[in-house]
């Protein structure tokens, strides 16, 4: 117990309602695109989705983007004279469905040039960053940009909310949109089951022994999968969902454990006196996690059919947080030099092939690296001064983005 009050810490991060975004790094000379409310009438709603199309669109890193608001008639092949200097114009026209949903049109133009077009229906006008979502992947796609699935994925994270109580929350990449999938009790380190993000798997720490459960989104429905004195967390699942990594303490030190879901055996993977936490499939065959092999948090691996370990990182130390992907790792470490002010924690990519490092962010506390299922963006929770933000790093076109939010708390995060 001792060891989990040291790994269940929490972030003080800013959530916010709209998706303004910041562009960290990365500028460069590409054509300019405009985005304009083509609706009937202009609204609040209609205005916050020319914040969340800017938003996207600055992800999509295809455009210069202008964050300036206009209107202009929807069919108009002309821009607004505001941007009348933009190549590329985003037009759209909101409408209510009359049941509580909203229909969308939109329309690319290209120097005046109808280049795409296509209407969208959303059950649930609240959910409508996710149509700006959409509307960014089929842009992106139609324009041959590097492919960005991420984009429209739900986000899965635990809020703490008060002493011994916490929230299981899903949310769009940015955190604009949540919707609680869980509340009541004490809950940590939600993880998606599947790629189709239809079940999820959480730690209840709320019972006698912290227990694992499997639960199913539309149902309700949750099934026990483990219970181990001290510590229970599931930190991976396969790409195929049948094999997990667990952290267990069932001798008070906690060591990882590969779970076959279709047998529901378990096999010990690491038997260390110390503490070895948090692993993360490496390619078919092995695992990295982190240890405290070397009196600090470390980063190492080692192959299911060896009992070798192998450290992987060498600069830095409190080295605790991590993903994979493939033969890549992404993983936090503590810098203290003449180059940053007091501690930084930076984000570094490593490829295990090559032994290849690099630092992806250059200042404040960076910490919770995601990779985004198909390896091409990285999700991180920024904290900077007296400003918390939602970092998205793309690695395929070397950019980094940041969604100011406001006030709360959040101790684990999944995509």
């Amino acid at each position: 117990m001792k060891f989990l009050l040291v790994i269940v810490t929490c972030f003080h991060i800013l959530w916010g309602a709209d998706a303004t975004i910041e562009v960290v790094k990365g500028v460069e000379a590409l054509p300019r695109l405009a985005v304009e409310d083509g609706s009937f009438q202009s609204s609040d709603k209609s205005r916050n989705m020319a914040k969340m199309l800017v938003a996207d669109m600055q992800v999509v890193s295809l455009f210069n983007v202008d964050e300036s608001y206009a209107a202009a008639p929807f069919d108009s092949l002309s821009p607004a004279p505001s941007h009348k200097d933009a190549q590329y114009i985003l037009r759209y026209r909101l409408s209510d469905d009359g049941a509580g949903g909203m229909r969308a049109d939109i329309k690319l133009l290209q120097n005046g040039t109808d280049l795409f077009s296509k209407t969208y229906m959303l059950k649930q006008s609240e959910m409508m960053v996710f149509l700006a979502h959409s509307i960014a992947y089929d842009i992106n796609a139609k324009l041959g940009g590097t492919p960005m699935e991420w984009i429209k994925r739900k986000v899965l994270f635990i809020r703490l909310t008060a002493p011994r109580r916490s929230d299981i929350v899903a949310a769009d990449y940015t955190l604009s949109y949540q919707k609680v999938i869980l509340s009541g009790g004490l809950y940590g380190f939600a993880k998606w089951a599947n790629r189709e993000q239809t079940d999820l798997y959480y730690t209840s720490l709320g019972d006698f022994t912290p227990t694992i459960y499997k639960m199913n989104l539309m149902s309700g429905e949750r099934q026990k999968i483990i219970s181990s004195d001290g510590m229970a967390v599931c930190s991976d699942v396969s790409e195929d969902g049948q094999r997990l990594l667990l952290t267990l303490a069932p001798g008070g030190q906690p060591d990882i454990y590969l779970y076959d879901t279709a047998t529901r055996g378990k096999t010990r993977l690491t038997d260390y006196s110390g503490i070895d936490v948090n692993g993360q499939f490496l390619g078919n065959d092995g695992i990295a996690f982190v240890s405290n092999r070397l009196g600090y948090p470390n980063v190492f691996a080692k192959k299911f059919n060896s009992s070798g370990v192998t450290q992987l990182v060498y600069q830095g130390k409190n080295n605790s947080s991590l993903s994979s992907y493939k033969n890549f790792l992404v993983y936090k470490a503590r810098e203290k030099t003449a180059t940053y002010a007091g501690n930084s924690f930076n984000l570094h990519l490593l490829s295990i092939n090559s032994g290849s490092v690099k630092r992806l962010t250059a200042s404040g506390e960076n910490d919770f690296p995601r990779f985004s299922p198909d390896g091409e963006a990285i999700l991180y929770i920024k904290q900077e001064r007296s400003r918390s933000s939602v970092g998205v790093i793309r690695t395929g076109v070397n950019k980094s983005f940041a969604f100011p939010l406001k006030i709360g708390r959040i101790q684990s995060i999944d995509w």
